[in-house]
């Protein structure tokens, strides 16, 4: 093994340096490194690389492979993935996915979509390490632009990034990128240097697809007259990508000036701009894991928030979230389900109670001397609904019985947030309502216990 390695030409030594010191900066002594395996070209030089980076950097390492249906050959491809792990005795995960719920996106964004889901899964891993180069970092800036993006979509794939989507033990592992300095010709050289073999996808030659439009009828005219385009592209990346990461300094500054708690102060937001304005709220959704909107649509959703008027609802949908107004402050916020009115629901009696159809939990905890008397519960039945209108409620023996859409507004409870919190009744009686109270002559008594019921939004 030692007499080969020396014969081996110093620019494929170069190669395994080239990943080794993207890898250096971020992995640690026993980083669990799970290796996104294709079959391809790609892939298995990226396995074979980390196979003999393993124990001089001290990680350990396995693969996952994705069969997205696709392909008549897809069955081939993880079988040809088995027998590769099993001969280099690495530890191979197999997943099938369905992309049909995604198929909208387009088949290329659906497969992705559910690549990375099963990557988010994978509950053993520090990194996800993938197999992307210089070539895709050029290609991928291309169509980034053809499509109209900004400074961050501009930015394309960078060496590391944390996945938004959480797996089921926590964080989600991060996407380690450590071959992108290197062009797809280098790789193949390595490839061909150790009789490596691999797969070849069909769909790579279908210029029906973008990227591979890009890739064999776009990229090489561009190359006849810039024979080092896709070096200066993917160099032009991490210069917006540097970018990128000003602006989301940027952002995070605004942010401290601008949010009080949830909401953003709209007479702080105008101060910034309209540029820095949109820039904090898509770098908000950015890190709530939603996409960024059409700069159009964010347009619209500030012209709305800083034109209307103080008492005027403003509802602007930003993909996944969604812009609202009340009393001199912007909500960004979970795109909401739409209230059911005529909502009737009986309380089992369980202690956290999920209703989805409202964007929230009740918690109900049991507490002697407070709350909402058990035994009147007991003896009734609680039930919950929805406002209708009209509802009153006295919340001291000797208050006055108010309305409860005046007890609300001095809450400050936003509208949205008024339909869809669920009010407590014991037969046709509102007893009590999560956030203001139990209602006079219904409370525990000293000696007895209570249920004090919280209300939670996702």
């Amino acid at each position: 093994m030692a007499s080969s390695r020396k014969s081996k030409p110093s620019s494929f030594d170069g190669l395994e340096a080239t990943v080794g010191a993207a890898l250096r900066p971020f992995v640690f002594p026993r980083a669990r490194l799970v290796l996104g395996l294709s079959g391809g070209i790609d892939s298995v030089v990226l396995l074979e690389v980390l196979r003999r980076l393993a124990a001089p950097l001290g990680f350990r390492l396995s693969c996952v492979h994705v069969n997205h249906g696709i392909s008549p050959h897809a069955r081939r491809w993880a079988a040809f993935c088995a027998r590769l792990c099993k001969r280099r005795a690495i530890a191979l995960a197999l997943h099938e996915v369905d992309v049909a719920p995604y198929r909208a996106e387009g088949l290329e964004a659906a497969a992705r979509r559910a690549r990375y889901e099963v990557y988010a899964q994978q509950t053993d891993a520090d990194f996800i390490v993938l197999a992307q180069h210089q070539d895709d970092q050029a290609e991928t800036l291309l169509l980034q632009l053809l499509r109209g993006a900004g400074v961050k979509g501009g930015a394309a794939m960078p060496l590391v990034r944390e996945q938004q989507v959480r797996n089921k033990g926590g964080p989600a592992a991060a996407i380690l990128r450590p071959m992108l300095a290197l062009s797809r010709k280098q790789i193949a050289a390595y490839a061909r240097a150790h009789k490596l073999k691999w797969m070849e996808d069909e769909s790579n030659a279908d210029t029906r697809y973008d990227r591979n439009f890009l890739r064999h009828r776009v990229l090489p005219v561009i190359e006849q007259a810039f024979p080092a385009c896709r070096a200066t592209l993917a160099r032009a990346a991490g210069h917006l990508a540097e970018a990128s990461q000003v602006l989301d300094q940027a952002a995070a500054a605004d942010a401290k000036r601008v949010l009080r708690g949830n909401k953003l102060v709209l007479a702080r937001l105008r101060q910034l701009g309209d540029a820095r304005a949109k820039n904090l709220l898509r770098w908000l959704l950015s890190r709530y894991g939603a996409p960024a909107p059409e700069s159009e649509r964010l347009r619209e959703g500030l012209r709305q928030l800083f034109q209307a008027r103080d008492d005027g609802a403003v509802h602007v949908v930003l993909g996944p979230y969604e812009l609202r107004r009340y009393a001199g402050c912007a909500y960004l916020l979970p795109a909401l389900p739409g209230a059911p009115a005529d909502l009737r629901l009986s309380w089992d009696g369980r202690r956290v109670w999920p209703l989805p159809q409202l964007g929230g939990t009740l918690h109900f905890a049991r507490r002697k001397g407070a709350g909402l008397s058990c035994g009147r519960v007991c003896d009734q039945g609680l039930s919950l609904r929805l406002r209708q209108g009209g509802e009153k409620l006295r919340l001291q023996a000797k208050g006055a019985t108010r309305s409860l859409k005046n007890l609300l507004q001095e809450a400050s409870l936003p509208p949205w947030e008024r339909e869809r919190l669920p009010l407590m009744y014991c037969a046709e009686t509102l007893v009590a309502v999560p956030g203001l109270g139990v209602a006079s002559g219904w409370e525990a008594g000293a000696a007895e216990f209570g249920w004090l019921i919280s209300w939670r939004r996702a």
